[in-house]
């Protein structure tokens, strides 16, 4: 596959270092990097930047990702040697179908190297191009950081409000779905309770109770898709939603730096920015510049797995034991789940619920994901 068969090339004249950084600025390594490895060998890569300024399903000359990407461009670069390239803009499609196969394509060519990608919006329903690179894969997690739940209500087109409900249907054995920050005034509880089974959903205020357990959904998540509107107007005033409660912007960037931590995820997708010529625009475009950089950031700092602690905890009633890991020196936790024909999947837990087998209990997140398991062999 020649990825930049699919790309308008990015011309980094546009985005010259002028801030305080200089050559000390993101943009100038990327520069450096994409004349290594954009055209001959992006295995080598650790990271992809690629634009889509589509909005639901239109090609904008307006769209705000060259602007987040100048505004990335001027922040420092990373202090690791991190290798990213920037492939530019995705080529205008025929067709909004169009648009999503190019997506699906790269994603998929990209995550065969085990290169992280980086799409920059455009509208949240271009998240289906990006799950549609995993349509194989059964145990695919999506994560999404949004205020609402983009499903469809009625008869509607489909677009950004509801472009789950696409993704849903094609992907009907979709292992694990998460949806981080919903504001249950904006998504209400009826139709969050009808898809509770489906997968986890936390509420902005439970997110801010205990915010570590979104590093827990993100550490097993393929895909994160951020909804810049779940960020609360005063500090991101320029998308598509307007909602004077939600996400501060360091919130936002503390979300970006767990999925890239993630050595799991492959694809970080940042949608609907508005761009105009407001003040208000030039804010949210640097905020959004920064949940990107956060997201690097969290990459560079992924680390193979280190040496674990297994503990294997025997349950009254249970046919096997419970296989708990430990890792000592992120005294990170995960247990072991396998179906009914002997898969065996590692999913990221807490202390808590080792403790709580430890107390002869079956924990609750341990039993969902083995029903799900289950589920997967009949």
């Amino acid at each position: 596959m020649k990825l930049h068969d699919y790309f308008e090339p990015v011309d980094f004249s546009r985005y010259a270092a002028t801030g305080p950084l200089g050559k000390f600025a993101l943009g100038p390594a990327i520069e450096k990097s994409n004349a290594k490895y954009a055209q001959l060998n992006p295995a080598g890569l650790d990271v992809a930047i690629i634009g889509v300024p589509v909005e639901n399903g239109e090609r904008k000359r307006n769209a705000a990702t060259d602007s987040i990407r100048s505004a990335l461009y001027q922040l420092a670069a990373l202090n690791k040697n991190l290798k990213i390239a920037d492939f530019g803009n995705l080529k205008s499609a025929k067709s909004p179908k169009g648009t999503m196969l190019a997506l699906r394509d790269v994603i998929d060519y990209l995550r065969e190297l085990n290169v992280a990608t980086v799409v920059l919006g455009g509208s949240q329903d271009l998240t289906t191009g990006i799950c549609d690179a995993f349509i194989n894969d059964r145990f695919f997690s999506l994560a999404t950081v949004d205020s609402t739940f983009d499903i469809k209500k009625g008869v509607e087109p489909f677009n950004s409000t509801n472009y789950l409900t696409r993704i849903f249907k094609r992907l009907p054995n979709l292992f694990h779905f998460s949806l981080i920050g919903y504001q249950t005034h904006l998504a209400g509880e009826k139709l969050i309770g009808q898809a509770k089974n489906f997968g986890e959903y936390v509420r902005l205020g439970q997110l801010r109770d205990d915010f570590s357990y979104a590093e827990l959904l993100l550490r097993n998540s393929n895909v994160l898709s951020f909804d810049v509107g779940a960020i609360k107007y005063s500090e991101a005033p320029s998308t598509t939603q307007k909602n004077p409660n939600g996400l501060y912007g360091a919130e936002a960037c503390q979300l970006a730096r767990y999925a890239g931590l993630s050595t799991n995820l492959n694809a970080f997708g940042l949608f609907n920015v508005i761009k105009d010529k407001s003040t208000e625009s030039e804010i949210t475009t640097k905020l959004a510049a920064e949940i990107v950089w956060y997201f690097l950031e969290g990459i560079s700092g992924r680390k193979t797995p280190s040496e674990r602690t297994v503990y294997k905890v025997e349950i009254e009633g249970l046919e096997y034991p419970i296989v708990f890991r430990h890792e000592q020196e992120t005294d990170r936790w995960w247990f072991e789940v396998r179906s009914i024909s002997g898969e065996k999947l590692e999913i990221a837990c807490t202390e808590y619920d080792y403790r709580e087998a430890a107390e002869n209990e079956i924990p609750g997140r341990w039993l969902a994901f083995i029903q799900k398991m289950d589920s997967l062999s009949k």
